[in-house]
């Protein structure tokens, strides 16, 4: 399959615009051997995922300013007195990325962004079930007991290691460990 099709394709399934975020990744989806996978976004940051999306495929850069952005522009929950431009989960997702050195799609279980898995209303595992099926990757990393929960019930091919929510107790150290041992299984499968 080309980037082209893989678009059309996807259109299909989450429509065009779209508020759903199926995957971030840095270029194009169709070339990552690795997900890292939640059970569903956190932040909504209002903006039309097609919008991110070039011919070359997906625009990382882009997505995480209007990310900061949005995140900064959100008013203080009761009791708050600052908030962080980017969350503990992304930073962790990041630290992997980055210590892995290699292309990693980021996504989740369901597409539809909710600040709690309680009270998530996508029941559509579409996309997800599309990413896997389209890119194959060789390795699923599913953070968090939902995310591992709801993937034991999808079919799959990639093997599958499970970690704690990125968001809980996931030190710079450990993140990067994941991210150097994740960049160590794709290249002995790859040699």
């Amino acid at each position: 399959m080309n980037l082209r099709q893989f678009e059309s394709d996807l259109a299909e399934i989450i429509g065009r615009p779209s508020r759903a975020r199926p995957f971030v990744c840095s270029g194009s989806p169709l070339e990552c051997e690795v997900f890292l996978v939640g059970y569903n976004p956190a932040t909504d940051i209002g903006a039309d995922f097609w919008s991110f999306w070039t011919d070359r495929g997906y625009d990382k850069k882009a997505w995480q300013l209007a990310y900061e952005r949005h995140r900064a522009s959100r008013p203080l929950k009761p009791g708050r007195t600052r908030r962080q431009t980017v969350s503990a989960t992304r930073r962790m997702i990041q630290r992997v990325v980055d210590a892995s050195g290699l292309p990693v799609l980021e996504t989740n279980i369901f597409s539809t962004a909710s600040d709690d898995v309680a009270s998530s209303h996508d029941d559509n595992l579409r996309p997800f079930q599309f990413l896997l099926r389209t890119i194959q990757p060789r390795l699923i990393v599913a953070h968090g007991d939902d995310a591992q929960g709801a993937l034991r019930s999808i079919d799959h091919t990639g093997e599958v290691w499970t970690e704690r929510h990125f968001s809980r107790g996931f030190s710079y150290e450990r993140a990067d460990e994941l991210g150097q041992k994740i960049r160590s299984f794709i290249k002995a499968k790859t040699s």
